[in-house]
């Protein structure tokens, strides 16, 4: 049986939203503005000159190089925009959201290989809930157990959003103006620490110089913490081929199977 199609990206966001219940919840929050406007994914520039510059063979280069950088409002944008993300990679999101009375953790895991990108939700105990995979601009979505998949073009929805992080990409733009900036070294990563206030939120991200990826961010409401954000169990290698193969057995990456032209 194949599984069903869906022509447009409104309705394949649908069915990830529907799929992905805690995400939902999530969207509807940072869509209210309670926590923070702005979630569509990480966008990091290149082409900046002066600047560390990360790639995949480099990576002690630029941990030396963000070592020897004084970093300051006046250059953190600058270095931000030169870094580049690993071709490949996994890691673990979390996602902690306040409110008055209590707090509620949202948690995934990504997997990441070139085109194809896989969020996995997971609950409290690690079991894993249901899944999104992009490949290219085509996007699958099932739950735990279910041996199909819905497929449907990718459209707006963003990697960065499908796996609850928040975008930084607008600490690159020219209106933001910093409020504070310097280096940090968390779990032994050399990171470049921003903050700056938006949409009536304080906001503070710690990127890491020797991934590009994001390694936190908070948000603040005054000086109440709304959201934290934490990126954990970060691998640079290849991950394995069985993670981007559908229910059905069709298999995104590697080999494809002998009954298949």
């Amino acid at each position: 049986m194949k599984p069903s199609k869906y022509p447009s990206a409104p309705v394949i966001a649908a069915i990830g939203a529907a799929v992905l219940v805690a995400l939902l919840f999530l969207s509807y929050l940072l869509s209210s503005g309670l926590l923070h406007q702005s979630d569509t994914g990480i966008v990091l520039q290149n082409g900046t000159e002066n600047a560390p510059t990360v790639t995949p063979d480099s990576q002690l280069l630029t941990i030396q190089s963000v070592a020897d950088v004084t970093v300051g409002t006046d250059n953190a944008q600058q270095i931000i925009a030169s870094l580049t993300r690993p071709d490949a990679y996994s890691c673990s999101i979390e996602n902690k959201l306040y409110y008055d009375g209590g707090s509620s953790s949202l948690r995934c895991r990504r997997y990441v290989y070139d085109a194809l990108v896989r969020t996995d939700m997971i609950n409290d105990t690690g079991t894993l809930q249901s899944t999104l995979l992009r490949d290219g601009e085509t996007a699958y979505a099932w739950s735990a157990g279910d041996t199909t998949a819905y497929k449907g073009q990718w459209g707006d929805f963003s990697d960065d959003a499908a796996a609850m992080l928040p975008t930084y990409e607008d600490v690159l733009a020219e209106e933001i103006e910093l409020t504070s900036a310097g280096r940090r070294d968390i779990d032994g990563e050399p990171c470049i620490m921003v903050e700056y206030e938006q949409g009536g939120y304080r906001c503070v991200y710690f990127v890491s110089a020797a991934t590009g990826l994001l390694k936190s961010a908070s948000f603040y409401n005054g000086e109440t913490l709304v959201r934290e954000v934490t990126v954990s169990g970060l691998k640079t290698e290849t991950p394995s081929e069985d993670l981007f193969t559908l229910p059905d057995g069709q298999e995104l990456l590697g080999e494809k199977s002998d009954n298949e032209e």
